[in-house]
């Protein structure tokens, strides 16, 4: 069977039906804003029978607080200059001139109640038999008015929540910057220099220069697995206790043995991986350890090669470790380069990881200087990122003999 919109709107049964039937409330109201039609919703909505509603004045049918409190008509309470239905409904029937979807919210007397309502409205301009009338259809969308406020309300916790998180990182990051050297120091003989990028607002990469004595420096680096304010709580516990160890600052071995035994089992599933080297500038060597960190690069000869020989288990995770330190003999013009796996392992926007491009980049420089090489190797790192977030803590440091 073909039905006819046309004919389908033309049908009293059809329209009578949609009317009564509609979940929306709907009154249609006459010039002077008495009600002259009105549907079952409408009737629910405000629990009000046929003859309350019949010929009344809107205000006083819906139950407005302000009628119902003064006694008093709609149209002459003390809030009907600035109702919003009341004139939306005037300026349709003064301008032809329609309101879509404004919402109301007020207290409204139902059963003798007060009830706080939020009544979408919608206002529309029609004749109907050769008469001027208004349509009102009303929703009540309380419950979604009152879930927003909710909703902004917990976002209003919320954003306070961060912020505070905010400012105590801000304090975290000053802590932690005050951690690391806020200048290269000078020493005799060699010629020292790093680069720091932490991931978050406080990170888990540690470095620091130690001054041991007139002819011995100490380098350090670590990087703690994961990030954030646990992994920065972990690193200022291992910098305490370099502060507090030194009396082993000449034994890298036993200097890794105490780190390991003093943070084992402090954060679950946490581990800390490091090296430790001391330089003598009257015998030119090199004694250090290495703990599961990535292999420092030695550029000697315009080669670059791996220093492998150290191997050591990672920290803070097996009681008991014991470790043996290495000796290498360095000269003029040697340089190391010592890196956390945060810069070896960033990403692209192809999911490349730079390790390559990384080794690429020094063994195309061997002939520069060490901060030159590191200089250069942060620059294309931050090319080859494109303005991505990085992954991980970024940290590299440098060496010249």
């Amino acid at each position: 069977m073909n039905l006819s919109i046309n004919k389908l709107k033309e049908s009293n049964d059809f329209l009578n039906s949609l009317f009564e039937n509609i979940t929306s409330a709907i009154f249609l109201v006459d010039k002077n804003v008495r009600i002259q039609e009105f549907n079952n919703s409408f009737k629910v909505l405000f629990n009000k029978r046929d003859t309350d509603i019949l010929n009344g004045l809107c205000g006083n049918v819906i139950g407005c607080i302000y009628a119902f409190e003064e006694g008093e008509d709609c149209g002459n309470t003390s809030n009907c200059g600035k109702c919003c239905v009341r004139s939306s409904i005037i300026k349709a029937f003064e301008e032809k001139e329609n309101t879509l979807k404004k919402v109301m919210n007020r207290k409204f007397y139902i059963k003798d109640t007060s009830i706080q309502k939020h009544l979408q409205f919608t206002i529309k301009h029609m004749t109907y038999n050769d008469e001027d009338m208004v349509l009102v259809i009303l929703d009540d969308v309380t419950d979604i008015e009152n879930s927003k406020l909710e909703l902004q309300r917990n976002n209003k916790i919320i954003q306070n929540y961060n912020d505070k998180i905010k400012k105590e990182l801000s304090i975290a990051r000053n802590v932690q910057q005050s951690l690391i050297p806020d200048k290269t120091p000078i020493y005799n003989g060699v010629r020292l220099t790093a680069v720091y990028k932490p991931l978050y607002e406080v990170g888990g990469d540690l470095y620091d220069f130690i001054n041991i004595d007139e002819d011995n420096v100490g380098i350090f680096i670590s990087d703690i697995s994961g990030h954030g304010i646990a992994a920065a709580m972990i690193t200022t516990m291992v910098k305490a206790i370099l502060e507090t160890s030194k009396d082993l600052l000449y034994t890298p071995d036993k200097l890794m043995e105490n780190i390991n035994s003093k943070i084992l089992n402090v954060a679950e599933n946490m581990y800390l991986t490091a090296f430790y080297g001391i330089y003598n500038n009257k015998t030119k060597e090199f004694t250090y350890i290495r703990c599961s960190h990535p292999y420092p690069l030695l550029i000697r000869d315009n080669k670059c090669i791996e220093i492998k020989e150290s191997e050591g288990m990672m920290l803070g995770v097996f009681d008991g470790l014991k470790f043996k330190s290495h000796k290498i003999k360095l000269k003029e013009g040697d340089k190391i380069l010592f890196y956390t796996d945060g810069l070896v392992e960033a990403k692209n926007n192809s999911g490349c990881e730079f390790n390559d491009k990384a080794y690429e980049i020094v063994n195309s420089r061997l002939d520069k200087n060490i901060n030159e090489i590191i200089d250069d190797v942060n620059e294309e790192l931050i090319l080859f990122k494109e303005n991505q977030e990085y992954e991980d803590d970024i940290c590299m440091l440098g060496m010249q003999i």
